[in-house]
């Protein structure tokens, strides 16, 4: 076949549609042949080549394309054949007919396929047009000129896919559904189709840039829309006949089902929206009745489904703050009923005891028992920290198997501890109490701490749990109190089991908190190191005599927990004196202008008794330094009087009693005349005699633990005095601070920045913080002035 004559338009025309049809297909699956391709391209050429020259003005329809052209100028040609090209691919496109046993989706992707196949082809076809007059046209903002691949996709779009568009689209979703519900379907089909749109998505200012608009429009927003009405019909109609935890099983399969299906065949813009569409769907819309199932799975321990539960959640955040609030809430419900418990056990126990002990009191048993069942009966500080941690521990564990160490429930659980380790039966039994826990937990230290425990009682006992409490009690202030009390008590009675382990300890409340916390705490490390060089010193110069060893501790009256006492002012006997004499001497010599002060309430003291049968070994007695006084005057004779013992030991008379009757009750003295009952007290004329040999299967006797004396109660008191006094200082220091800094400030202003600074020590409350702006107010640092303000007083 020859090539026609280049200036003949209609010649060339004629000459290339035939090629045309072979390569878009319109001959069925015979293609173009590489010679009549050959042709095509070299005819197109020809007649874009020769036209392009100087000629007279063009036709009508070239100076429609070119509207500007010079009659004498060189121009580009392209314009008639482009025109010829865009009338035969509409005719091309229209004439295309599906087969009777075809649906239009089928119809659409087979030609579809054969369509844009030849699309590339016939573009090479018109190679020159594209890279000439195509691009100058664009150049000069021609938006309705395209390459040809990019006009055969435009022509598509507009005359084969938009007027069937809604079938189309319907039969692609019916086979998205058919898929869904575990038919077999042909997803090519599905993925061809979709993938057209995008092609047809085409930007006609900027070729290149990306464009969904037909994609987003046509199939995305109505995929979107039906899998939430399928899913959920589905979800609700599957609810209704099954149970939560499996229905969670089949929210996870259909989510990677899902997942695994948009993978094939959609667009990564559609990937996110479809979740959010299926989250809303199976999860979010069902969130309440998962919520109502998370109550039963944690009361059963079913950690797997509430994993499971958890990571549909947490695919929609919005949902986990109620899962969170409910844990929390749980939590807190779970530890009060626990707790009661342990109070209700101990009260039975207590009176149990009270009814079946021996001997009544002056109000017989009944009275007894009513008291022990009371709101005050005494709860072991072993079994109530112990429990603490239990629950700590339980619901630990939940929040890291279960919800993977997720901040919002690692949150809940810190605000539930906080909340039943400051308020909980035991702790806080009337809505007025102070909390206990810092005092017990203080306790439950001293019980590990101490050399004297046994093994057996203290077995899960350990500073790990002393810490993890410690980080949830409000009223840090006071633990560090009572701390520092029964640490002053192991320090001074030698009973830490291990210095490295009391420094440990004080290292990681140190850390919890701050160094200022524990700054008293290491000053008494201080004050027994220098201790030792004292009575290095002592040793030295009065040398053993009756006293064998001495240990003499000074103690910083601001540091250490302890007060001196006038009932406690004891008359030390002569053989004795030489060494507290030597005390006083050393020290005044190295620290001028110092008072000491002795603390006789406190120490202890180990002597031989010589009162055993002949031939057996003395006996060694543990005593209160009273107690010392009073075995030491009868070295000189055997029997006193009352009023005789008294005076030579001093102290007042009710604690003289109290230490010199363990004594008379386990037969080391006798009495004259005999005392009436237990708890009868001694006359001036009581005549007291030591015993000659005293019948004791033990060796070793401790008299201490059976002194009886208000001092524990005392001592209670007076921490809970020292926590009100050093409170009220805390407070008065910052409001004195931030006065000094704002030098006006109103009431709530000062209320809120006051309140903050104190969380690291205690939970101050509105009316503590008011009642100390009142008594600064009277010491005349900070007046009141008008509108509720305060100034500062320079």
């Amino acid at each position: 076949m020859s090539l026609p004559a280049y200036s003949d338009l209609n010649s060339t025309w004629n000459f290339i549609q035939p090629g045309l049809e072979f390569i878009l297909g319109a001959q069925g699956d015979q293609g173009v042949t590489s010679k009549m391709y050959m042709h095509c391209y070299t005819a197109v050429y020809n007649y874009c080549v020769n036209k392009s020259r100087k000629s007279d003005a063009g036709s009508s329809l070239a100076s429609s394309y070119a509207p500007n052209a010079d009659n004498n100028s060189y121009s580009l040609a392209g314009a008639e054949i482009y025109s010829k090209l865009e009338t035969y691919l509409t005719q091309f496109i229209k004439g295309l007919k599906k087969e009777p046993h075809e649906s239009l989706l089928e119809f659409y992707v087979r030609k579809w396929t054969r369509f844009t196949i030849g699309a590339v082809y016939m573009n090479n076809v018109f190679d020159y047009m594209n890279r000439y007059w195509v691009q100058k046209e664009r150049s000069d903002g021609r938006r309705d000129i395209y390459d040809v691949n990019t006009l055969s996709l435009i022509k598509w779009r507009n005359e084969m896919f938009q007027p069937n568009s809604d079938v189309l689209i319907k039969e692609i979703l019916d086979l998205i559904e058919k898929q869904r519900n575990n038919m077999i379907v042909d997803t090519s089909l599905i993925s061809t189709a979709i993938k057209s749109l995008v092609f047809l998505s085409i930007d006609a200012n900027d070729l290149k840039k990306p464009n969904l608009v037909i994609y987003v429009n046509s199939f995305e927003k109505p995929f979107l829309k039906a899998t939430e009405e399928y899913y959920s019909r589905e979800s609700s109609k599957f609810l209704a006949e099954h149970n939560v935890v499996d229905y969670m099983k089949k929210c996870e399969a259909r989510l990677s089902q899902e997942i695994s299906r948009s993978n094939n065949y959609l667009e990564e813009h559609t990937k996110n929206p479809l979740l959010d569409t299926l989250n809303n769907a199976l999860i979010k819309n069902h969130a309440q009745e998962m919520y109502d199932q998370f109550l039963i799975l944690l009361e059963q321990n079913q950690i797997e489904h509430i994993q499971r539960m958890y990571k549909l959640l947490y695919k929609v955040p919005d949902t986990l703050v109620h899962l969170a609030d409910t844990l929390e809430e749980y939590i807190k419900r779970e530890a009060g009923k626990t707790l009661e418990e342990i109070k209700v056990q101990a009260e039975s126990q207590a009176a149990t005891a009270a009814s079946t002990e021996g001997t009544p009191g002056v109000n017989g048993a009944p009275t007894r028992s009513r008291r022990s069942a009371g709101s005050g009966v005494a709860i072991d500080y072993k079994t109530y920290i112990n429990t603490l941690i239990a629950i700590y521990n339980q619901f630990n564990d939940v929040v890291i198997k279960a919800f993977s160490k997720d901040t919002r429930f690692i949150r809940s659980l810190d605000n539930a501890c906080r909340h039943f380790v400051n308020k909980n039966p035991i702790a806080t039994p009337t809505t007025r109490s102070n909390c206990k826990t810092p005092e017990l937990l203080a306790k439950y230290a001293d019980g590990f701490l101490k050399s004297t425990s046994k093994e057996a009682d203290i077995l899960d006992m350990n500073a790990d749990n002393l810490m993890i409490v410690f980080k949830f009690i409000n009223d840090k202030d006071a633990f560090e109190e009572h701390y520092r009390r029964s640490l002053a008590k192991r320090l001074i009675n030698g009973t830490c089991k291990s210095d490295e382990l009391e420094e440990s300890i004080i290292h990681r409340l140190q850390e919890e908190n701050s160094i200022e916390y524990t700054s008293k705490m290491t000053k008494m490390f201080s004050d027994m190191k220098a201790s030792e060089d004292l009575k290095a010193d002592v040793r030295n110069h009065v040398g053993e005599n009756l006293v064998k060893e001495f240990n003499p501790l000074i103690l910083a009256q601001s540091m250490w927990p302890f007060k001196y006492l006038d009932d406690y002012n004891l008359n030390v006997p002569s053989e004795l004196q030489a060494p507290f004499e030597k005390v006083i001497e050393i020290y005044g010599s190295k620290h001028s202008g110092r008072q000491l002060k002795w603390l006789w309430n406190h120490g202890r003291a180990e002597l031989k008794a010589n009162l055993s049968r002949k031939g057996k070994p003395p006996f060694l007695f543990t005593v209160s330094n009273v107690q010392l006084m009073i075995l030491i005057a009868f070295n000189k004779k055997n029997s006193y009087t009352f009023k005789e013992l008294h005076g030579i030991v001093g102290t007042s008379r009710n604690i003289f009693e109290a230490h010199l009757l363990p004594f008379t009750k386990y037969k080391l003295m006798d009495q004259s005349p005999p005392s009436s009952g237990p708890n009868a007290g001694f006359n001036d004329d009581t005549v007291l005699t030591i015993v000659e040999e005293y019948k004791s299967k033990k060796l070793k006797v401790n008299f201490i633990s059976n002194i009886k004396t208000n001092e524990p109660k005392q001592e209670e008191d007076e921490a809970n005095k020292e926590i009100d006094e050093a409170r009220k200082n805390f407070l008065s220091a910052c409001i004195v601070r931030i006065m000094k800094s704002r030098k006006v400030c109103k009431h709530n202003d000062l209320i809120n920045e006051v309140m903050p600074q104190t969380l690291s020590r205690f939970r101050a409350k509105p009316l503590d913080v008011k009642r100390v702006i009142d008594q600064l107010i009277e010491k005349k640092y900070i007046k009141r002035i008008e509108d509720n303000c305060y100034e500062y007083m320079t």
